[in-house]
């Protein structure tokens, strides 16, 4: 529930900042006939934006270093472990009085990694689930690190636990990345049977925007739980491509407004 719960404050703060964060800063003379009621609503929410956006940050930073910090103490424990076990199992082959508390130090090291087995293998499972979900034009990045996660518990046996704290710990660090930035690439989406090239403005995971080439089409989405639903809104063509180009620095910087998709809850 509380991946839950910051994933949808990542979406509300996401899909109305739309252009603001990287727009508002250069706002140009274009700009000056809006309206003084809008611009200070517009100040309102922007400030409102600001503070979510803070508490994200510094819940997401938390947990990341919750899960660095975990990792690098099992990867310690791993190899202290990993000594003492060798050792105990020389001492005993050597010391027959002394086998029986060599023995019981051993059972102990292998529950401590058991312990570590079972970390991994949820972490690589919350993982594993991200991989459908991604947008195709944002999958690159993650590719080689998703490809390097073991499909299953006994296909991870086969494999070291510090190759496998690595990898985990280098994905979640690009999923953040992706998260907290925006993004514009080209993908095809499916529109009643009809394949669409379009333009995608991706509002960190939270929200994207479409339009199509000729601008004649348009479409929200949000992340859904098999990947990412749209919703078609041709209405919003023009303010799409304006909020693309201006993304690009096609265009001078100015407020464009945009709207805020219906967010959907995604099960962990």
């Amino acid at each position: 529930m509380k991946r839950q719960a910051r994933l949808g404050a990542r979406r509300r703060w996401a899909g109305a900042a739309a252009l603001i964060v990287g727009l508002a800063a250069g706002l140009p003379a274009q700009a000056q006939g809006v309206e003084l009621d809008e611009l200070d609503g517009l100040v309102g929410h922007w400030m409102e934006l600001r503070t979510t956006l803070a508490d994200e940050t510094r819940d997401w930073a938390a947990r990341r270093q919750q899960w660095q910090d975990e990792i690098d103490l099992l990867e310690q424990e791993e190899a202290a472990l990993t000594r003492e076990i060798e050792d105990n199992r020389r001492f005993s082959s050597g010391v027959e009085q002394n086998r029986s508390a060599a023995l019981a130090r051993e059972a102990e090291g292998e529950r401590e990694l058991k312990a570590l087995r079972a970390v991994l293998d949820r972490a690589e499972a919350d993982l594993r689930s991200w991989a459908p979900r991604l947008p195709p034009g944002l999958r690159d990045p993650l590719a080689s690190g998703l490809g390097a996660l073991p499909a299953n518990r006994d296909e991870a046996k086969n494999l070291a636990l510090t190759k496998r704290a690595r990898t985990v710990a280098a994905l979640y660090a690009q999923i953040e990345t992706l998260q907290n930035r925006y993004h514009v690439v080209s993908e095809t989406l499916e529109d009643g049977g009809a394949r669409r090239q379009v333009d995608v403005l991706y509002i960190g995971l939270a929200a994207g925007l479409a339009v199509s080439p000729g601008d004649d089409w348009a479409a929200t989405g949000v992340l859904g739980e098999g990947g990412w639903d749209w919703t078609p809104d041709p209405g919003r063509a023009a303010a799409f491509r304006k909020a693309v180009r201006i993304f690009q620095r096609q265009e001078t910087a100015r407020l464009v407004d945009l709207p805020l998709p219906p967010l959907k809850e995604v099960a962990p």
